[in-house]
């Protein structure tokens, strides 16, 4: 199993291939909670990455070598706004890349993305509350109880709770937020 030091180092690598391209990206999912202090332990870093047509030969090529790239992944991901992943040959470490969706809430997070520092790698991510919100929304059919963690921790410490209730209730996370509540009272 990859390690911590090779998760930095797989994140400083894309991070510098996407600099590299002017490719923009976010940093969401688990990885994505470490900017706020909230560290726990993933196999894999989830990417948002903003790709069109003509940025897929470049980026391919970027990553080709010390990753396993598939081409038809990325071209199929780019044309359905699906996903696909980089796999580091050495760690065995994996990125997963989200295309960015055509959806209301997926334009104002990327637009809402900030800066952040970890392990003395800068990267894009996402916002605390668009994390809460993205987690939300993953987790509103599988009811998963890491989800649900994850976002009761997340919830613990200082949000704009004003911008989350206004996209709980745009998008209909009223049910899964209200388990959140729940899972926060029993533990």
């Amino acid at each position: 199993m990859a390690g911590a030091y090779s998760m930095i180092e797989l994140l400083r690598s894309f991070v510098a291939a996407a600099d590299e391209l002017s490719i923009d990206y976010m940093v969401t999912g688990s990885f994505a909670m470490s900017a706020y202090g909230e560290i726990r332990t993933t196999r894999d870093i989830d990417i948002v990455v903003h790709l069109n047509e003509s940025h897929i030969d470049p980026f391919v090529r970027v990553f080709t070598g010390a990753f396993y790239i598939s081409d038809d992944s990325v071209r199929r991901a780019v044309q359905d706004r699906t996903m696909f992943n980089i796999v580091n040959t050495e760690w065995g470490s994996k990125i997963d890349c989200i295309v960015q969706k055509d959806t209301d809430f997926a334009r104002a997070s990327f637009e809402r993305r900030r800066k952040a520092a970890v392990s003395g790698v800068e990267f894009w991510t996402t916002t605390k509350e668009d994390l809460i919100i993205a987690k939300l929304d993953w987790s509103r059919e599988s009811h998963s109880a890491m989800q649900i963690r994850d976002i009761a921790n997340l919830t613990s410490s200082e949000y704009d709770s004003e911008y989350v209730n206004a996209w709980i209730s745009r998008i209909g996370l009223q049910d899964i937020w209200s388990e959140v509540a729940q899972w926060k009272t029993r533990h």
